[in-house]
């Protein structure tokens, strides 16, 4: 969706998750499983500082980013923020269906999945809360797209 706000608008998408693969060479479950958590939010916290070169962009983050480094207050200084509330579950059942391509989820059945999830949301929301505004999603990838190309263009 990101990317689809982005071409409608005419300015820059990254998806920060899609860069660190890129630099990497390899998958961030490859980067978790060979160096680990904390090596990936390292990386993570630079890949999203390397973006402040943009004047306008639409960056997508790991739903773990603004919870390390003071990413959150750094993205809150150098851009607008933009939380993009689902219903949580949507955003489980999504999670669910991608949990092979998700380090924190892909050894888990779905059972202990739906739980870890629930806590990272819990334990998360607070940051995603600091965001300068939230937009209430539906799940309805028309509707939501409006929603966002709204919300960027009241921005710029």
């Amino acid at each position: 969706m990101g990317q689809m706000a982005a071409d409608a608008l005419q300015v820059n998408f990254f998806d920060t998750d899609i860069v660190i693969e890129s630099q990497a060479g390899m998958t961030i479950s490859g980067i978790f499983s060979t160096q680990g958590e904390s090596t990936f939010r390292e990386i993570e916290a630079d890949v999203l500082r390397q973006t402040n070169i943009y004047e306008k962009a639409l960056i997508a983050t790991g739903g773990g980013s603004p919870c390390y480094f003071d990413n959150m207050q750094w993205m809150n200084e150098y851009g607008i923020t933009m939380y993009l509330s689902w219903p949580d579950h949507l955003l489980i059942s999504h999670l669910l269906k991608q949990m092979s391509s998700r380090p924190i989820l892909e050894h888990l059945n779905e059972e202990d999945a739906t739980e870890r999830i629930t806590l990272l949301l819990s334990e998360r929301k607070p940051f995603y809360e600091m965001a300068a505004m939230t937009i209430e999603m539906e799940g309805v990838l028309e509707k939501d797209l409006i929603k966002l190309e709204k919300a960027c263009k009241y921005i710029w």
